[in-house]
């Protein structure tokens, strides 16, 4: 084995939310070693540039003589080597944002993810890596995957296995395990727990761990972490890894035995991940790369397909109802189908366009989901799978196919590997499948994609109440007035000139707050409506005449099960 780069991490007593890191490794061949820190991690595909919070940079050779070093990029700082021996790096990393993909350190409480916090000699990503918490109060307790050398100390074969492992350290956790499937669960709270047992939580994380290793057929590893940073404050954040997953959730979840299963759905979809994008994943993102941005049309698979199997695991776990499965169902295919950005992106652009999330340029209505939009597509191409094989074939044999072929051959997914093996395994009408509902921006015609299925669709159009009637889908009441959300196409509102973030503050002369209860249901046909509103603080109005014709009108989509065994069986 190579010798390890070694990684130490200190902090001050109390701490100032800053981690101090040192680096010692042996210097890269030439003339000089490259230090980088990652700008984006695996999970997050936007650019989060966590150098910003670097300070006090700092190298020296063994004999504690500084060498010259300059900055090349925002992420990359050059080290020129010395004549002979080790170089030792040294920084400062600002740690005071808490999610569940950041650092964050308080006291009582050090809390890591290394992909933000730990740079990498360029270039040398795959030598094995030892980190030491330095710092580590004597008596602490430390949740995470990497393998243990002693109290503090954490042996990774590699960069990637390192910075794939967040750490939460804390002076006590509230940790429980249990064997399930062959493998060990642990789960492990840092914050309130009113619950006073974790067993009935840990079985029913093992039930789904069963469904889930059921779909793909086998289980990849000998351990699992589930960590819960609990917080007082309303957040749901979770971010997928190897081994582990790492969540950011209120303490009010964990108030009871009971309200503990508010997690399981989120717990479901992040251990989906032990398969889906952790192992088999798209080729642009094997093996990982740190340095910007690396493209793949495929989120909507790796994250939508998975938020598909997220409430199918739980009803297959018996932990949700065929009734309840389906109503939840309904109401995100209804949520997508009165969005107008699905009409405008694709599920594979909306992938690639993932990059573009923090741009000032991206308004508001071009904000599409490839969670959402994966998982329309995973729904539809499940049952159109079952539909052309008469039974035969369903999403769950797509997934085991794609697993041996690519990541058990140790390759990624091509950009056409996910439709070339749906055609394979499901027949030609799977090619215009994702031509139009995956490349293209069709509406999906549910009637007929599930016809022959023991499914009853049915489709309503609704006309919306109050402002949705002039095609504002979606508002904020906000201490001045109504801010605009979402504007449908074609609507009222579009044709005035309305647009997303627009503030409306009064309707003829009136307050929009002040408005009577009824006042949309006596409308009259003909009614004159003076509306004002203010778009970065500049006064803006336009008349109407109110026509009902032209209200705006709402699709609703219902599915309902006329077989109370449909998905359940594998």
């Amino acid at each position: 084995m190579a010798t390890p780069i070694e990684y130490q991490i200190h902090w001050q007593i109390p701490p100032r939310y800053t981690y101090q890191v040192e680096i010692i490794l042996v210097p890269s061949a030439g003339r000089y070693t490259d230090m980088a820190l990652p700008a984006w991690r695996p999970g997050r595909y936007i650019i989060q540039n966590y150098a910003g919070a670097v300070s006090h940079f700092t190298a020296e050779d063994e004999s504690g003589k500084p060498l010259l070093w300059r900055k090349i990029t925002k992420d990359t700082w050059r080290i020129q080597n010395p004549r002979r021996g080790a170089i030792r790096v040294r920084y400062h990393f600002y740690a005071r944002q808490i999610d569940a993909g950041s650092s964050y350190l308080s006291e009582g409480l050090a809390y890591l993810n290394p992909i933000n916090l730990l740079m990498y000699p360029v270039g040398r990503l795959h030598e094995p890596c030892r980190l030491t918490l330095s710092s580590l109060p004597l008596g602490w307790a430390v949740a995470t995957a990497l393998p243990a050398q002693g109290y503090g100390r954490f042996l990774a074969r590699d960069y990637h296995h390192l910075v794939d492992c967040p750490i939460v350290a804390a002076p006590s956790l509230r940790s429980a395990s249990r064997t399930c499937e062959g493998i060990t669960l642990y789960v492990h709270f840092w914050g309130r727990v009113g619950a006073p047992s974790l067993d009935s939580f840990l079985e029913k994380l093992c039930r789904i761990v069963q469904v889930q290793r059921q779909i793909w057929g086998k289980l990849p590893l000998s351990e699992y972490h589930f960590i819960y940073l609990l917080v007082p404050f309303s957040m749901r954040h979770a971010v997928e890894h190897e081994n582990s997953a790492m969540f950011v959730l209120p303490e009010e979840g964990a108030a009871s035995e009971e309200a503990l299963n508010s997690f399981l759905g989120i717990s479901a979809h992040e251990f989906f991940h032990v398969w889906n994008v952790k192992r088999l994943r798209p080729a642009t993102l094997w093996p990982y790369r740190y340095d910007r941005e690396y493209y793949t049309s495929l989120h909507w698979f790796t994250e939508g397909v998975t938020d598909y199997y997220t409430n199918l695991s739980l009803l297959r776990a018996g932990l949700l109802s065929p009734e309840e499965y389906w109503k939840r169902l309904s109401a995100e295919l209804t949520q997508i189908e009165n969005q107008s950005v699905y009409r405008l992106f694709s599920p594979a652009e909306l992938s690639i366009d993932s990059w573009l999330a923090p741009s000032p340029y991206r308004p508001a209505h071009f904000q599409g989901s490839f969670y959402a939009a994966g998982k329309r597509v995973g729904f539809l191409l499940d049952m159109v799978l079952r539909r052309e094989t008469k039974g035969q074939v369903s999403l769950d044999s797509l997934l085991r196919h794609l697993y041996a072929t690519y990541y058990e051959r140790g390759q990624g997914i091509p950009e056409d590997g996910i439709e070339k093996a749906a055609i394979k395994l499901g027949g030609p009408a799977l090619k215009d499948f994702f031509t139009q509902y995956v490349w293209g921006i069709s509406a999906p015609p549910y009637e007929t994609l599930l016809a022959g299925l023991p499914l009853q669709v049915r489709r309503y159009q609704r006309p919306y109440a109050a402002w949705g009637q002039l095609g504002i889908a979606r508002w904020q009441v906000e201490e001045e007035g109504i801010r605009i959300q979402d504007i449908l196409p074609g609507s009222i509102a579009e044709s005035i000139g309305l647009e997303i973030g627009d503030l409306l503050l009064t309707l003829n002369d009136s307050s929009v707050q002040e408005l009577a209860a009824d006042f949309w249901e006596k409308l009259r046909p003909g009614t004159k409506l003076l509306l004002g509103w203010s778009r970065q603080g500049f006064p803006l109005e336009a008349e109407i005449i109110w026509d009902p014709d032209r209200q705006s009108f709402r699709t609703e989509i219902e599915i309902v099960a006329t077989d109370p065994h449909f998905l359940l069986e594998f």
